[in-house]
């Protein structure tokens, strides 16, 4: 990605910030823990809600890894990371202390991934892996604060 397809340091956060709202605005409508029951025939309000976390859960997961995380380290620090992997990347970020761990920000990937996909399975699976994410909401929220702070 050359200097100019590179998103800008404020673009990536506002584009952040703009999803994170979205996300805690559907997070505070769901009554949580979510149980087997409410998923076995959730209302279609529910429906809609849990539609919406999961969509801004993604878009948020996907802006901070490939394009926030990458424009704070190259774009503000002017630290040399254009190219690196993503893992690099991470691990740049957690020496800096602006990820707490390189490995939970794969496990809120993993939960990203089994959000964004419809797997075919059971409501009791649908409301673990949901109530699995939830804490990630103000865990990348966090992130986003510390993000933010650094520029």
């Amino acid at each position: 990605m050359s200097g100019q397809e590179r998103p800008s340091v404020a673009a990536a956060i506002d584009e952040c910030r703009r999803h994170l709202h979205y996300l805690r605005d559907a997070n505070s409508r769901i009554v949580w823990p979510l149980t087997t029951q409410q998923m076995e025939a959730p209302a279609d309000e529910l429906v809609a809600t849990l539609d919406q976390f999961a969509f801004r859960f993604s878009r948020l997961q996907d802006t901070l890894g490939q394009k926030a995380f990458r424009a704070i380290l190259v774009g503000s620090l002017r630290e040399p990371f254009e190219d690196s992997a993503l893992r690099d990347v991470l691990d740049r970020l957690e020496q800096l202390r602006l990820l707490p761990s390189a490995e939970r920000w794969e496990e809120i990937r993993a939960a990203r991934n089994s959000l964004a996909h419809d797997y075919p399975d059971t409501p009791a699976q649908r409301s673990a892996r949901l109530n699995l994410a939830q804490p990630m909401v103000s865990e990348m929220g966090a992130i986003l604060d510390a993000l933010a702070g650094a520029v």
